[in-house]
């Protein structure tokens, strides 16, 4: 195996992984989606978005990755509102 085809094997068991905790983080924004409806709260709340933004910048170890980190959660908290979104138009 060449240099190339092992960082691809590389990157296609970090997707793998990456796969196994998005499928987690929609579970969990579901539960949340159900909480917002019986208490009929809005799909968005901008501060935490911005909370988790900033967050996860700090948690980087490279913060030239910051705009690249800062797109990832923005484009996951878009797909979040339109998860919560359906839930909340569907019937009970």
């Amino acid at each position: 195996m060449n240099e190339l085809e092992q960082y691809r094997k590389d990157i296609d068991e970090i997707d793998q992984e990456l796969t196994r905790l998005f499928e987690l983080r929609l579970n969990t924004v579901l539960k949340v989606g159900r909480y917002k409806k019986q208490r009929n709260l809005p799909v968005l709340d901008a501060s935490r978005e911005q909370a988790v933004i900033e967050k996860n910048i700090s948690r980087l170890t490279d913060k030239t990755f910051e705009p690249q980190v800062t797109k990832l959660f923005q484009s996951m908290m878009d797909i979040t509102k339109e998860t919560q979104t359906a839930l909340l138009k569907s019937k009970p």
